[in-house]
């Protein structure tokens, strides 16, 4: 997808989000920044403690009590949501920017059926009476894939199997025609099948609405299918970001070519899979230079003593990392060996 000459929709700068525990300040996400552009879906990607999922939850601004935005912008149409009241905010959560939680089951509220939780918003983002919101509703679900919208309407989430729950959760999101869809992992939980359901519906109803699409997600099959550029984050930073095409096929960051090297293929018939060594280090106790440091065949001294920036590679692609050429000279070597 061009993006030349589009000002973006979302555009984050230097996001800092700490959270205050008993043992320190864990510093969830520390300085990253990115555009989003109208009708493109950007990739979050990164292991279960790189801080995605924290990123999205300080877009929505839905941080637990002992978390805060330290430091930073997130310019929607060009307004720092991160300044106006939590009454203005409440008018761009859900009408502007909507989203699909990983977990449908504890994201929707038990006692309440699941036509009044999609109508609850409705009402109060739209100003539409009981009888239209509901109808609203009822072609929501239909729209989603719900079979017997009138009937699923009336009913409690765990009535619902896990797949009608994440469509029920996508009929939500979209009441209200949102400009930015954010889904945090929204397949996880799900077989391949409905999975594959869901990504398919989800192309479908962005090109129908043009709405741009925030996927966050570890699942790099996912990435490839359904996006237009990916950042890959480690440690609360950006390690790496650029078109699709260009990361999958060019990585330029040891991680990145961690993460790539580490998915099983069909057209290679391998006894061991790639690994990466060791564990995300914990927030409290980061290394002191390069987060990835401490599980990096390319790390040196001066990688444990010094944090690179992110610089430009070419256009759109950036990477963080002391050594890429010495990155670029392994993986020619390992892609010669495959041949």
């Amino acid at each position: 997808m061009a993006i030349e000459n589009k000002e973006p929709l979302l555009s984050v700068k230097n996001l800092k989000t700490y959270f205050k525990t008993e043992d320190g300040l864990v510093k969830a996400v520390n300085g990253i920044s990115f555009n989003l552009y109208p009708g493109e879906t950007l990739a979050i990607v990164g292991e279960s403690g790189s801080g995605k999922s924290v990123c999205s939850l300080s877009i929505m601004r839905l941080l637990d009590q002992n978390g805060f935005i330290s430091e930073g912008e997130i310019l929607y149409k060009g307004k720092d949501i991160v300044k106006i009241s939590e009454a203005e905010m409440r008018t761009v959560r859900g009408k502007e920017i909507a989203m699909i939680f990983q977990e449908p089951m504890t994201a929707l509220n038990p006692v309440y059926t699941i036509g009044f939780q999609i109508i609850e918003a409705i009402k109060l983002h739209l100003k539409m009476n009981e009888k239209d919101a509901k109808d609203r509703a009822v072609d929501l679900l239909r729209k989603v894939g719900i079979p017997e919208p009138e009937k699923r309407v009336d009913q409690y989430p765990h009535e619902l199997s896990g797949g009608m729950r994440q469509r029920a959760m996508i009929a939500m999101a979209l009441s209200c025609n949102p400009s930015i869809l954010i889904a945090d992992e929204p397949t996880t939980a799900l077989d391949v099948t409905i999975q594959a359901q869901i990504l398919e519906l989800m192309k479908e109803l962005q090109k129908e609405l043009g709405m741009a699409i925030i996927f966050i997600t570890h699942d790099l099959g996912v990435v490839a299918e359904m996006s237009d550029r990916a950042i890959v984050m480690y440690g609360g930073e950006v390690v790496e970001r650029g078109d699709i095409t260009t990361v999958f096929k060019n990585p330029m960051n040891p991680y990145t070519w961690g993460l790539m090297s580490s998915i099983p293929r069909i057209d290679k018939d391998v006894d061991v899979l790639w690994t990466i060594p060791g564990v995300v280090p914990s927030p409290l106790n980061f290394p002191k230079g390069c987060k990835f440091s401490n599980r990096c065949f390319l790390a040196d001294e001066k990688c444990s003593k010094e944090n690179p920036e992110l610089i430009s590679i070419e256009g759109e692609h950036s990477s963080r990392c002391w050594h890429i050429d010495k990155l670029v000279a392994e993986i020619k070597k390992v892609r010669a060996g495959e041949n």
